[in-house]
C-alpha cells in the first residue's frame, strides 16, 4: 500500500487540534462536532479542503488523498446512520470493540467514565468466554 504515515511530531501537532478525537501513524479520527460542522459547510457549497483549512487542519501534513478520504468518510457516515458519532464509526451494539489508544481522549469526565465502564464490561465478557473455552478443553481430556 502506498500510504503516507504520520511521524510522531506530526501526530503531536495534529492532536493539538480540538476537532481531532485521536491520531495514529495511519489514521485521523475526528470529533462528532467537527463532522457536523463539516457537513453543514459542505452542504453550503464549501470545498473539503477549505473546510479543513478553516478549522485549523494543516493540509501539508494531512495530504491531498486524506482530504478526499475524510470528506468521503463523513458523507458516508451521514448517509448510513443519519447522524454522526464520536471517533471512528458508531458506538453501541453493532460497533467493533476496539480498545482505546493512548491518543483517544474522551470529551468530558462523564464520557470517560462511560468509556471505562464499557471497557470493563467488555473485558468481563471476554474473561467469561475464555473460562468457558478453558473448561471445555479440560473436560474433553
Amino acid at each position: 500500500m502506498n500510504r503516507k504515515l504520520f511521524t510522531e511530531e506530526q501526530q503531536q501537532l495534529l492532536r493539538q487540534n480540538p476537532y481531532i478525537y485521536s491520531v495514529t501513524e495511519t489514521r485521523i479520527t475526528l470529533t462528532k462536532e467537527f463532522k457536523e460542522l463539516f457537513m453543514t459547510a459542505y452542504k453550503a457549497g464549501e470545498s473539503p479542503r477549505k473546510i479543513l483549512e478553516d478549522h485549523g487542519f494543516d493540509i501539508n501534513i494531512i495530504g491531498e488523498r486524506r482530504i478526499w478520504s475524510i470528506s468521503n468518510h463523513i458523507r458516508t457516515e451521514y448517509k448510513k446512520y443519519g447522524e454522526f458519532h464520536e471517533g471512528y464509526g458508531p458506538r453501541g451494539e453493532t460497533a467493533r470493540h476496539v480498545a482505546p489508544t493512548d491518543a483517544a481522549r474522551p470529551v468530558s469526565e462523564a464520557d470517560e467514565i462511560k468509556q471505562l465502564r464499557h471497557e470493563v464490561d467488555y473485558l468481563k465478557q471476554e474473561m467469561e468466554f475464555l473460562k468457558k473455552i478453558s473448561s471445555i478443553r479440560t473436560t474433553r481430556k
